[in-house]
């Protein structure tokens, strides 16, 4: 089977994804840490999305989308200026990867989520008017390397800027942490 292309099921969500409150709360990432041990991408994913869509990680299936508009990934606490705050894009990536995300589908994402997600393995694709051409649930077929979206419930066609060899080849690999190791 061609790596570049990616068969799942769409989970949309809206605008203004961010990572310390919709993807993984940080208040979920700090009971986690009291429990001590390691807390790899499974136990993160158990989490993921939950305030949005309670339920999702164990409604999802392998190689699913999630689906958003724009500001994917997003951080407040960022934008706020706090260096203090403990704001985690990369463990947001991980959370995703860790309930079974195939990919991530938006419309426009926050420039640290996406080079966080292709480091850990996880691709994400920028797609304008993805929100006008994609429902929860449409089956969807990616293929990275050409740059092609196509909704198979509706036959519709987005086309995307397709993802340059180098990045294939780190996606591929597993991510940037998986080819340093």
């Amino acid at each position: 089977m061609n790596q570049n292309i990616l068969q799942g099921r769409a989970w949309v969500f809206g605008n203004g994804v961010d990572v310390d409150r919709d993807i993984l709360s940080l208040d979920t990432l700090h009971m986690l840490r009291r429990q001590g041990g390691p807390i790899g991408p499974d136990q993160l994913g158990r989490h993921c999305l939950e305030r949005l869509m309670p339920g999702f990680a164990q409604r999802i299936q392998p190689g699913d989308f999630v689906v958003a508009g724009e500001g994917m990934g997003y951080c407040a606490a960022c934008l706020d200026g706090d260096p203090d705050d403990p704001h985690q894009i990369g463990t947001a990536s991980m959370a995703i990867k860790g309930a079974g995300v195939g990919a991530v589908l938006c419309e426009s994402s926050n420039m640290n989520f996406l080079m966080n997600s292709l480091s850990h393995g996880l691709p994400v694709v920028e797609c304008r008017d993805l929100l006008a051409h994609v429902a929860q649930g449409d089956m969807l077929e990616l293929n990275l390397a050409t740059g092609v979206l196509r909704n198979l419930t509706t036959g519709y066609v987005l086309k995307f800027a397709a993802l340059p060899e180098p990045i294939l080849q780190r996606l591929h690999a597993g991510g940037l942490y998986s080819m340093a190791a």
